[in-house]
């Protein structure tokens, strides 16, 4: 897939061409490279300057569109077989969030001034 030579800024048009993209498959690492940057900057982070609190966030963002496009795909299962195996995945998604946030907060706490300094 080529992509066009100037993004657009929207972040559900670059949601739509990174799905593109990899649902094809034959894509270059520049272009892969130029898509995430150009996602961060629609996001407000800047690609070169990225904070572990933007990456969090942008991280945070991810998980809750994965979430959100595995429950629109839910509602159009087209048989329960289908629909139970979303489910689990929609459910191991939700674990593996919590995990995360869990993760995030005990690095935040070890890393945090202790809040009575030893003397």
């Amino acid at each position: 897939m080529r992509l066009p030579d100037v993004l657009p800024s929207d972040p559900d048009e670059l949601d739509a061409l990174y799905q593109q993209l990899v649902e094809q498959g034959d894509y270059t690492q520049e272009d892969h490279d130029r898509l995430m940057n150009a996602r961060l900057r629609a996001w407000g982070i800047d690609p070169e300057n990225v904070t572990a609190e933007q990456l969090i966030g942008a991280m945070q963002e991810s998980m809750n569109r994965m979430l959100l496009n595995l429950r629109m795909a839910m509602e159009l299962a087209p048989d329960a077989e289908s629909g139970a195996k979303l489910d689990e995945v929609i459910d191991m998604a939700e674990k593996l969030r919590q995990d995360i946030v869990q993760a995030l907060s005990d690095v935040k706490g070890r890393d945090s001034p202790p809040d009575h300094p030893a003397e």
